[in-house]
């Protein structure tokens, strides 16, 4: 009859000393969450055969970190994520790319836990997941990152055999919209809308939100700013500028105009808006905005009007600069400007969807693509990508110059 197995504790909770072995044990604590019930199970695991504190140390580190063996066949969505960062960090991705990917895992854990075992997640479970996500309210371009994230953590696990099968040959893929598919608002529209804000109420909690919903949709449509931009401003980020002519004793010299006809005539001043972070409403967290284009965006006299006006009010009430001025949630803005197009009787419009309109409007009315790789965030590349059927005209350009040679 075999000895009975006689363990010691050790001063390390879950580390003991094998007395028949005289090596180490380590029993690692943990639970596993079955995706199909949606409830967890609670399991232990040992490894045996330590020879040294230290190496039994390293172990339960390595376990308790959601570290994993190549080998293994039960490896964590978690595990995953870790698995890529090795890749990433291998292969020089951009610091970029690892801190979206980042952001987009924090919304993934919401639907699918971190301990999730990736050969658990079947069909059934993507399309729920593609559901959830959906249901949830998130912006066309944020459904497309966060389903090709996920997508590319089960690929890797499968390319690497890490798990036996791969459910995305066999599910459907989610359906996102893509660039050609937003639509521009006309001005007309954006008039209406804007209209309808001004003229009616919603009153919560004794407030008329409906004013700063108003501020909100004019952001939108002047600036091109996504919406997670523009629920992180802050009061201070409006900020006022005046640039002065070179030859006026009188004023300081803040910035020279670029030399136009209509700018050496006259000083500009007026105000702009800074972008400088993003909130993600549904976990609560500020952080910089996509790809870390931090910028400033000039605003004509309606927003300016607008701003001047909520920024007054905060004072009045002794409120700080600091704080944010749309305390809403990306669904409920979402929601608000659904009904609002809806009672008015013209098309459904997305908070992209203005995005789209105005750095469709600046390539329209000729803007330098420098200029409005500035004021949108986007890289010159992707403009290009994205609008590139409004750059025909640029061919004729092309033509004529070749012409008069």
């Amino acid at each position: 009859m075999a000895d009975k197995v006689k363990r010691t504790k050790t001063k390390h909770t879950s580390i003991y000393f094998n007395e028949n072995t005289k090596k180490y044990d380590v029993k690692y604590n943990f639970k596993e969450y079955d995706p199909l019930t949606g409830k967890n199970k609670y399991r232990s695991k040992w490894v045996y055969g330590l020879a040294t504190l230290t190496e039994a140390k390293q172990e339960l580190g390595r376990l308790q970190s959601g570290g994993f063996i190549e080998q293994s066949k039960d490896l964590t969505l978690e595990g995953a994520f870790d698995l890529w960062k090795i890749k990433a960090v291998s292969q020089s991705f951009s610091p970029v790319t690892i801190a979206n990917t980042e952001d987009h895992m924090k919304m993934i854990y919401q639907f699918i836990p971190r301990t999730a075992k990736l050969k658990d997640i079947t069909e059934n479970v993507y399309l729920k997941f593609c559901a959830d996500i959906r249901n949830h309210g998130y912006a066309e371009e944020t459904l497309h990152s966060i389903n090709s994230t996920f997508r590319k953590l089960i690929n890797l696990a499968y390319k690497k055999k890490l798990i036996t099968e791969n459910v995305l040959d066999y599910a459907d893929n989610m359906k996102t919209k893509q660039k050609e598919d937003y639509r521009l608002v006309e001005y007309e529209e954006f008039m209406e809308l804007n209209k309808h804000f001004q003229n009616s109420s919603f009153v919560r909690l004794g407030v008329n939100n409906y004013p700063r919903y108003c501020f909100l949709l004019n952001v939108l449509y002047y600036t091109g700013m996504r919406i997670g931009e523009v629920l992180a401003l802050t009061y201070n980020d409006f900020e006022q500028f005046s640039y002065y002519k070179k030859n006026d004793p009188d004023k300081p010299i803040v910035r020279l105009v670029p030399s136009s006809n209509d700018t050496e005539g006259k000083h500009l001043q007026g105000m702009r808006v800074k972008v400088t972070k993003a909130y993600v409403s549904d976990i609560k967290l500020t952080k910089d905005p996509k790809n870390f284009k931090k910028r400033t965006i000039p605003l004509p006299p309606a927003v300016e009007r607008l701003a001047m006006r909520a920024i007054q009010s905060q004072i009045q009430v002794d409120g700080s600069l600091d704080d944010r001025i749309f305390n809403f949630t990306h669904g409920a803005v979402t929601s608000m400007i659904k009904n609002a197009c809806k009672k008015i009787g013209i098309p459904i419009a997305t908070c992209h969807d203005f995005r789209h309109t105005y750095i469709s409007n600046l390539i329209k009315n000729g803007v330098p693509l420098p200029v409005i790789e500035k004021v949108s965030g986007d890289t010159q590349q992707t403009i290009l990508k994205r609008y590139s059927h409004m750059f025909e005209q640029d061919e004729v350009m092309v033509l004529d110059a070749l012409a008069g040679l």
